[in-house]
C-alpha cells in the first residue's frame, strides 16, 4: 500500500500545511495558497498525505458533470460513439453525466522516485469514495483535465480521452467510467 507510514487526512482551516514541492509552481501554489480557501467556499475538498516533515502528495476533488457537446467532436458520429460508450440504454439524448472531478493531484518530486504507486493510490481513493457515495448520490464518471505530462499516468489507470479535438493542448479532458467498478463493488457487499 503506497500510504503506509504516512498520515492521510482531509485539509481544513486548522491544517498546518507542511512543505511541498512537486516541480510545478501552479500545483505547489494551489496547496499553500488556495486549497483552504477553496474548501471554505465549497469549491474543492483537498486531501493531503504527509510524513512527519513534509507533504508527500495531495488531491483536490469536486462535483462535476461531464458535458458531451457536439462542438467538442470532429463529427456527429464521433459524438454519438462517445455517448454510446458512456450510456448503454436508448436515452442517448442525455448530454451531461454525473461525475467527480480530480481538480488537482500532485506528488512530491523526491517521493515519486522512491515510492511508486502514490498517485495511483490517490486515484483509487477517489474511485472508492465515488462507489461508496453512489448509494446516496449518483456518480458515473471520474473526470480530469490532465496535463500533457500526465496523460500516460491516467491512460494506464483506465481513463479515456473525451475527444480528439484537444489533442496537442496543454491539458486534455479525460474520464473513467465507474460502472465496471460499481458492479464489482456491489458483488462484495
Amino acid at each position: 500500500m503506497p500510504f503506509t507510514g504516512f498520515k492521510f487526512s482531509k485539509l481544513n482551516s486548522a491544517t498546518n500545511i507542511l512543505p511541498f514541492e512537486c516541480g510545478d509552481e501552479d500545483l505547489n501554489s494551489f496547496l499553500s495558497n488556495k486549497a483552504i480557501a477553496y474548501k471554505k467556499e465549497l469549491l474543492a475538498t483537498t486531501y493531503i498525505l504527509e510524513s512527519e516533515e513534509k507533504t508527500i502528495a495531495y488531491l483536490s476533488i469536486y462535483n462535476d458533470a461531464l458535458a458531451v457537446q457536439e462542438k467538442n467532436f470532429a463529427s456527429k458520429s464521433a459524438l454519438e460513439r462517445t455517448v454510446k460508450k458512456i450510456i448503454d440504454h436508448p436515452k442517448r439524448h442525455l448530454r451531461q453525466f454525473p461525475a467527480i472531478k480530480i481538480g488537482r493531484l500532485a506528488v512530491c518530486k523526491h517521493t515519486k522516485k522512491t515510492r511508486k504507486g502514490i498517485g495511483r493510490g490517490l486515484v483509487n481513493y477517489v474511485i472508492n469514495l465515488a462507489l461508496e457515495q453512489n448509494s446516496s448520490c449518483a456518480c458515473q464518471l471520474i473526470t480530469v483535465d490532465a496535463y500533457s505530462e500526465s496523460l500516460d499516468f491516467y491512460t494506464k489507470l483506465g481513463f479515456n480521452f473525451l475527444t480528439e479535438k484537444d489533442k496537442g493542448e496543454d491539458t486534455r479532458q479525460m474520464y473513467l467510467d465507474l460502472r465496471p467498478y460499481m458492479n464489482a463493488f456491489e458483488e462484495t457487499l
